[in-house]
């Protein structure tokens, strides 16, 4: 897996590392791999270790500790896009094969990447409806039997006359997702089964929601004007999130919703 990190104080890119080697160590020590002189930053302050193709940010009992998208970790598998910050350092994770060129600015890189993830998650579904649309009657009744006995079925749930509603996952661990309300296609729902979710305006005001288990949480991304959370401005950092809540970022509104309605 090629991974690098780009590492921003105060908004602006400090330096873009390669993260090369199975163990890659941060901190304020000039034996580190990554060189940080700031007194927030402690001697070794965390590391970064690749296992085949995962990568773990660990904390290395700093003092200020590390956070991952706004919440302390201690040792956490990173994504695309996830935002570690270590002291007033912030350190933007990509994943190579997800980077669709090389880093200028953050939050254009950001938003670029993300929406060439949605565009490659598309294009994967319509190949795969494509090819199933295509094949002999006999293969789709194989796959459409197989992928009807492997959906728990909800017997709470109304049947209508031309498809069949059904859950994918059980009630307690079905998540969270984004009814529109405003500034797309009212009704619409967007589903928060990624890490990281940015919604808003690409190149105007964003936000991004951020999946980490069965928390949720949503933080200020770009713009020029906050997000606002049940009303009220977004301040720095993350907040939970949970159903009923109602999100405003870049001309679009939200309202939480429990995944599985």
């Amino acid at each position: 897996m090629g991974a690098r990190i780009v590492i921003s104080l105060d908004d602006e890119i400090v330096s873009e590392v390669e993260l090369e080697k199975p163990v890659t160590v941060l901190g304020r020590h000039l034996a580190c791999d990554v060189v940080l002189d700031h007194p927030a930053i402690s001697g070794r302050h965390l590391l970064f270790r690749q296992v085949e193709r995962t990568v773990y940010v660990e904390d290395l009992a700093s003092t200020n500790g590390t956070k991952v998208n706004g919440i302390a970790a201690t040792t956490q598998v990173v994504h695309h896009l996830d935002l570690i910050e270590a002291g007033r350092h912030k350190v933007h994770f990509f994943d190579d094969d997800m980077l669709a060129g090389r880093v200028g600015g953050l939050e254009s890189t950001i938003q670029t990447d993300y929406e060439r993830t949605q565009m490659r998650a598309a294009a994967a579904a319509t190949a795969t409806a494509t090819a199933l649309a295509e094949a002999p009657r006999s293969i789709r009744e194989d796959v459409d039997l197989s992928r009807t006995m492997a959906i728990p079925r909800d017997p709470s749930l109304r049947l209508g006359p031309a498809q069949e509603s059904v859950r994918t996952d059980e009630p307690d661990s079905a998540g969270l997702a984004l009814r529109v309300l405003a500034g797309g296609t009212a009704g619409e729902v967007v589903a928060l089964n990624r890490p990281n979710t940015m919604i808003g305006v690409a190149g105007g005001d964003t936000a991004l929601v951020i999946r980490r288990g069965r928390s949720f949480f949503i933080a200020r991304l770009s713009g020029s004007r906050a997000p606002r959370l049940n009303r009220k401005e977004l301040a720095p950092g993350t907040h939970p999130i949970a159903p009923q809540d109602t999100i405003d970022v870049g001309g679009w509104s939200f309202e939480v919703i429990d995944a599985a309605t």
